[in-house]
């Protein structure tokens, strides 16, 4: 059985199932090479969500809220900042929450919109994962192709597909170590070590298990992962595989992007929900 799974956390700024579902809608409407999608969350975010959560998804797997989630700083925009809980530490579990022989799992806030992840469905690959990279305006910047600015390079957990085997056993064994240590690998990684972030645990523990080889580390069957940050926002949405973002640079808007026929991450979580009704019409429930 292939299965898509999203990770989903709500905390007291950003309502993260709404989030969650709208991702799901879209891919159902882009991919069909899946036989369920997942969502993996907590009680308390699931509590009156139920009706909206049953429409999208076809399998709930409730786990507790993360003790060691770690807060950070949430932008929409340069224009508006608060603080708040970042619930992110359990992506590593998901090697044995999955009950699935495929899975692909997605950030809730990454929005497909064309059907190459289908390709990743009976690959002969144990693990696959991109460190291919560029922002909405084509930039590739240096404190975002690595983990730091003299470390390794960096691989996007923001989409894994595993089958399991003894190598993803190993690397997920790997990332769970590393969770649990984490401030002692990020200071010999040289990363910030103010914040947990599934893509530095990710990278370190693929570098430590190939030895630094990065050609064996299978990519996913996609172009780039396309990045919008927080410092941008969602224009307008005119259809499902088109949107117009405004990007940012210096604190200053430079230009309009349109991102057509394009799988897309969009961090700025604010943003997404101020635009829910539009995600929700164009995509697609059970």
């Amino acid at each position: 059985m292939n299965g898509i799974i999203i990770f989903s956390h709500n905390n007291e700024y950003i309502d993260y199932i709404k989030i969650a579902c709208a991702s799901a809608g879209y891919v159902r409407r882009n991919l069909s090479g899946f036989d369920e999608i997942c969502l993996v969350t907590d009680v308390e975010s699931l509590s009156g969500n139920e009706e909206l959560v049953n429409a999208y998804f076809d399998r709930v797997i409730t786990i507790p809220v993360p003790a060691d989630s770690t807060m950070r700083t949430y932008y929409d925009t340069h224009r508006d900042k608060r603080a708040a809980k970042f619930i992110n530490t359990n992506r590593g579990n998901v090697y044995d929450l999955s009950p699935y022989d495929e899975t692909l799992v997605i950030d809730c806030d990454y929005f497909v919109m064309t059907n190459e992840l289908d390709r990743v469905w009976g690959s002969k690959n144990d693990f696959m994962i991109t460190k291919n990279y560029s922002d909405i305006c084509n930039n590739k910047l240096s404190n975002v192709t690595k983990i730091s600015n003299t470390s390794i390079d960096m691989y996007w957990a923001t989409l894994l597909y595993f089958k399991k085997s003894e190598f993803t056993s190993m690397l997920f064994s790997m990332v769970d170590i590393i969770k649990n240590n984490w401030q002692w690998y990020y200071i010999r990684y040289l990363c910030n070590t103010k914040l947990y972030r599934n893509d530095h645990t990710f990278s370190i523990a693929l570098h430590i298990i190939t030895n630094g080889n990065d050609d064996i580390v299978p990519r996913l069957p996609i172009h780039c992962l396309m990045n919008s940050f927080d410092t941008d926002r969602i224009f307008r949405i005119d259809s499902p595989t088109n949107i117009l973002m405004l990007t940012t640079m210096n604190k200053k808007y430079t230009s309009m992007v349109r991102l057509q026929n394009t799988d897309l991450h969009i961090m700025n979580k604010s943003s997404i929900v101020k635009n829910i009704d539009k995600f929700f019409e164009y995509g697609v429930s059970l």
